[in-house]
């Protein structure tokens, strides 16, 4: 193994070498769960556990052992049971028990961590892996350290004969520890811009597609209206049609208000979901004003409307935002319903509210489940029948209910209706 210490060779051996530090660490570390739990985002984060091998990492631990004159070698990453080989030189398993590893205590040490015979630390002393294969004695660790602090693991040496690390060797084994995490950041920095480059790309299919379907919306009514009002100059023009162009120039108008106000809407959400104004809500009252306010519209359609709510059902969402999100739905509904009518219920599941809109309408396929969700996406069933609109209803209600963390659901199928579920949490 490397070279010795001139310290005396009792001293070397003496029972409770471990480091005390790296065991009060873990203590308060274990004592801690919003501590451990961040560390091991941190750790997921980097998406490396039970990935391949790869030769930046296998070189590293192979120059690990090289340089320490051991004969294993391994990068060890610590989640909440286990810790897991990275990479590994004279170890057979790719994981082994969290509670008996040395790594999973020397990775909240300062330094190296050394325990030159483990069969006299009484933290180790009856470990699996000292008591049988690899049969341990000399260990030593440096603790893989993320950028803010979190520790990950370590990058470690042990031998089947007791032994230290030179000054040397522990300086290269920090070294070397340092440029373990040197490549996991490497590799999530790549990861995090091939995910940008994607949502560039998606931005710019979003882009033109949104420019095409605004620019068709606006020029179709606008152009109505400019046609209309140049007949409108005609003075021998008779009242009654005169009266149906600006029925007409009315309708257009409406039109057009409709798109700027959605258009405006999902801005907003889009740039204020976090910071919705949530106060205690009782959510029959919300939906049963919005199932009025919209009364003579589905009247007028020949439709009906039942509302079914839970009383007291008291929520802390953002009123105005989740009036919307409702009011959409039941427009939308609507829009794609021409007999029998809608429902609109809540009720209470555990922790979570339920709104629950139910039309006779045309229905939704499997597939237009999850795509109508996206902006500027519509039904297949909505783009075969030219419906007015640039498909931003739904995503506008995705929005406002992902801003309250709650999950929205489309269930139906073609020609047998459709109901959308949103499920909010209470508090």
């Amino acid at each position: 193994m490397g070279a010795a210490s001139s310290e005396p060779l009792t001293a070397q051996y003496r029972v409770g070498t471990t480091d005390d530090s790296c065991v009060r660490a873990e203590t308060r570390a274990a004592d801690d769960g919003v501590y451990e739990r961040r560390r091991l985002s941190v750790l997921r984060g980097y998406h490396i556990l039970d990935t391949p091998a790869e030769t930046d990492f296998d070189d590293i631990v192979a120059l690990a052992a090289q340089l320490c004159g051991t004969p294993i070698s391994s990068i060890s990453l610590i989640d909440e049971h286990r810790q897991w080989f990275k990479a590994r030189v004279g170890l057979d398993a790719s994981e082994s028990d969290r509670a008996s590893s040395f790594c999973g205590r020397a990775m909240y040490g300062d330094d190296v961590t050394q325990i030159p015979d483990a069969r006299l630390d009484q933290h180790y002393a009856t470990s699996p892996m000292v008591t049988g294969e690899p049969y341990i004695r000399f260990y030593a660790g440096a603790p893989l350290i993320s950028p803010h602090g979190e520790p990950l693991g370590t990058l470690c040496v042990a031998d089947p004969e007791p032994g230290m690390l030179s000054p040397a060797q522990q300086h290269g084994l920090r070294a070397l520890a340092r440029h373990v995490v040197s490549q996991l950041e490497l590799r999530r920095y790549a990861r995090d811009i091939r995910d940008l480059n994607e949502r560039l790309r998606d931005a710019e299919s979003v882009k033109d597609e949104f420019i095409s379907r605004v620019t068709h919306e606006l020029r179709t009514p606008l152009s109505s209206i400019h046609g209309y009002l140049e007949v409108l100059g005609d003075p021998e023009l008779p009242e009654e049609t005169r009266a149906g162009f600006l029925h007409r120039i009315r309708r257009n108008s409406d039109r057009l208000l409709t798109l700027v106000d959605d258009m405006l809407i999902a801005a907003q959400v889009s740039a204020e979901s976090r910071s919705f104004e949530r106060r205690s809500t009782d959510l029959a009252v919300l939906v049963s004003t919005a199932a009025e306010q919209n009364r003579p519209l589905i009247e007028a359609r020949g439709l009906t409307v039942e509302v079914h709510t839970e009383p007291g059902l008291i929520a802390d969402v953002d009123s105005c935002r989740l009036g919307q999100a409702v009011d959409r739905l039941i427009l939308n509904a609507v829009k794609f319903t021409d007999h029998g009518g809608l429902t609109i219920s809540t009720r209470r599941e555990g922790e979570h509210a339920l709104i629950r809109i139910t039309d006779t309408g045309s229905g939704i396929s499997p597939a237009d489940r999850e795509r109508v969700l996206a902006p500027f996406r519509r039904s297949a069933a909505a783009e075969r029948a030219e419906v007015q609109g640039i498909g931003l209803g739904l995503s506008i209600v995705k929005a406002i209910v992902d801003g309250h963390r709650g999950r929205i659901s489309i269930d139906g199928a073609p020609g047998a209706g459709t109901t959308v579920s949103l499920e909010l949490p209470i508090h």
